[in-house]
């Protein structure tokens, strides 16, 4: 946060104005991640008078911190907007700027703000052509931020997240317990995470005869001769265990407590 430091008392006008302009590069740099794009002058005054209600009250960092209150509570930094050109027609069809690409690109495959170099890249309206784009993808899933996904966004699409409340009933399923939720979850994470990062086929999602496994999970789908906590790659033989649909966190989040449904599944 703190790109510079100013001197440690305001002893004159000199070093006000050092301190001052220590803030405002300081606030600058923030609100441009914030924001995903280059801070005008417009979206600097009013953090810059937060800024300087803060340092009266208080310190230096006081006078930041108030400014950055002020920037992270900014519908700017809350909200991504893609206000069309002002030359765009109704009901026509126009392209991105490469500054809310590059905010698309990443809160996608980050699930985050886009980092300085597919910032600088958008800024200079660089990110679009196809070549740097391509560039700019694998780099990014390359990234370990990449990882959310298959955590935030295929987990939000398959339900996985509903694992976590649903309580099977435990008459019926006495052997199931917390060691078991957390592999089925993993499970499913390392599944998805193999066919992204391995560049499969979109049909391996309903077809793969693999999955992930550990010997908790390994007994209750009655897979032999895996020992351990370790998850490892498994190859199925019961083809009702093959892609999503015989994973164990669709199958509970599509049923009920005690049996299952046709008709969650289904739908």
């Amino acid at each position: 946060v703190f790109l510079c430091r100013p001197e440690s008392r305001r002893s004159s006008p000199e070093s006000q104005a050092g301190e001052v302009g220590c803030a405002s590069r300081i606030i600058s740099g923030l609100a441009r991640k914030a924001y995903r794009r280059p801070v005008t002058q417009t979206d600097l005054a009013p953090l810059m008078q937060f800024y300087a209600d803060g340092r009266k009250a208080g310190t230096f960092e006081h006078g930041i911190e108030s400014a950055l209150t002020a920037m992270l509570s900014s519908a700017k930094f809350l909200y991504r907007t893609e206000p069309p050109p002002a030359s765009a027609q109704p009901c026509t069809i126009y392209a991105l700027s490469d500054l809310e690409l590059a905010s698309r690109l990443s809160f996608f495959l980050w699930s985050s703000l886009p980092d300085d170099e597919l910032l600088t890249l958008a800024e200079q309206h660089k990110l679009s052509a196809p070549r740097a784009l391509e560039g700019q993808v694998r780099r990014m899933l390359a990234d370990p931020r990449s990882k959310t996904l298959t955590t935030n966004f295929a987990f939000e699409w398959l339900r996985v997240r509903d694992t976590a409340g649903f309580d099977p009933d435990p008459y019926a399923y006495p052997a199931f317990d917390a060691p078991l939720r957390a592999a089925i979850r993993r499970e499913m994470e390392l599944f998805l995470d193999a066919v992204f990062r391995e560049d499969r086929s979109v049909v391996d999602l309903l077809s793969a005869n693999y999955t992930f496994l550990n010997e908790r999970l390994a007994q209750h789908y009655g897979v032999p001769d895996v020992r351990g906590d370790q998850f490892r790659r498994v190859t199925l033989a019961d083809p009702n265990r093959f892609g999503l649909l015989g994973k164990a966190s669709i199958l509970m989040v599509t049923a009920y407590p005690n049996r299952t449904s046709p008709v969650l599944r289904g739908s």
